[in-house]
């Protein structure tokens, strides 16, 4: 049997999957479904919010972005918990912790950081958490205290939240980092320089549900935040760029629809992955569907840890200049695969070369001197007769 085990700021987990702060852990009972149905580990909603942010809108918050009939994402309108910490200290940390579940406690930053620390020593105290995850990137609110992503875009504020925190408690402090900025490596570097254990990167993305154009009406009628597979590749972005700035491990969350989402996150420099979205659409067993899978990778491939393939992608990212420079390739067609040169018919890679690469008279011509590289041929041939080649 694969061993799935890691090893997260000092903290030992029985697999990398975490079930991530929101809606499936709103209570100590959801919290403790995600743990019995394999999480390493379990981050329920956001403990302690300022007091105006405690309860949702209940109103519809939730909206589903696809594309035709497949889902592509989700825009929520969800909050913190609206459960007062008291709650929580009286019986929902009780009811998360059954089975010796490890137990990551998500605090809100509040805008006076030693008011942070003092929820996190409270908490602390109950001997229930492992470590803690401090919220800077909760998308939606916008307001004159700001909380939330407002933060999460100050160096200097995230600074200050971990620091404090850091000097209160004795568990592992990490920082959950918002994607709505150009650059998230200043602000990891400074949650690096205040002591931060290690950095959660990243939150939904600040966004817009979209129009009904039979009403003229929002779909939802707040900003909210994106999350789903559409959002991957912007999470992996500031993942890849953050793993080669810093030293201290990684938790990445967005889009995680696959196990193969898992491998891609831990190439790029993650150590431990966590999943919110795809909970919330097929249920708590997603957690065992990708933990069985994992097993059947690491068996195949021989890998006696995961950590033997974390950052293995990223000496292999560089910049677009260097890039440039490299040995052109151009578009090559396999005559066997083709179908349209075998059936006819399919013309699909012509409507997307806009170079004069692709011709059909009425069978496809390949005029090779006119491609240039950009492979978007390859992409959309059903039949993988495409590929890129040196010239």
């Amino acid at each position: 049997m694969a061993n799935l085990e890691v090893t997260f700021a000092g903290i030992k987990f029985r697999n990398p999957l975490i079930l991530a702060s929101a809606t499936p852990g709103w209570d100590g009972e959801r919290s403790n479904r995600a743990w019995r149905a394999g999480a390493g580990a379990v981050i329920p909603k956001s403990f302690a919010p300022p007091g105006r942010w405690g309860q949702h809108p209940r109103t519809g918050r939730m909206k589903l972005i696809k594309s035709g009939k497949k889902r592509i994402g989700m825009v929520n309108i969800e909050l913190y918990t609206t459960m007062t910490l008291q709650d929580w200290l009286d019986r929902e940390l009780d009811k998360a912790c059954e089975g010796n579940s490890s137990i990551i406690a998500s605090v809100v930053a509040h805008p006076n950081p030693e008011d942070t620390a003092r929820n996190a020593q409270i908490i602390e105290e109950t001997g229930k958490v492992v470590m803690f995850e401090i919220n800077v990137s909760c998308p939606m609110p916008a307001g004159e205290d700001k909380v939330g992503f407002q933060m999460g875009n100050d160096p200097e504020t995230c600074y200050r939240q971990v620091e404090t925190i850091k000097s209160a408690v004795s568990l592992p402090v990490g920082i959950k980092l918002t994607p709505t900025t150009h650059n998230m490596v200043p602000i990891a570097q400074a949650c690096e320089r205040a002591g931060a254990d290690f950095l959660t990167i990243a939150n939904s993305v600040r966004s817009f549900a979209g129009v009904d154009i039979s009403t003229g009406m929002p779909k939802l009628c707040a900003y909210g935040g994106y999350t789903g597979p559409a959002i991957k590749p912007i999470t992996q972005r500031h993942v890849s760029e953050v793993a080669r700035a810093v030293n201290i491990p990684i938790s990445a969350v967005g889009g995680v629809s696959t196990w193969e989402d898992v491998i891609e996150y831990m190439m790029i420099g993650a150590t431990t992955i966590q999943i919110c979205t795809s909970i919330m659409w097929h249920g708590y067993d997603f957690f065992k569907e990708v933990l069985d899978d994992l097993t059947v990778y690491m068996e195949r491939e021989g890998l006696d840890s995961l950590e033997q393939i974390r950052g293995k992608a990223l000496p292999h990212i560089v910049p677009i200049e260097e890039l440039a420079k490299r040995r052109p390739l151009m578009a090559q067609v396999d005559p066997e695969k083709c179908i349209n040169l075998t059936k006819g018919g399919c013309e699909l890679c012509g409507d997307s070369c806009f170079y004069g690469a692709i011709e059909f008279a009425p069978k496809l011509i390949l005029h090779r001197e006119n491609c240039d590289g950009c492979g978007l041929c390859t992409e959309v041939c059903p039949a993988g007769a495409l590929k890129l080649l040196p010239e």
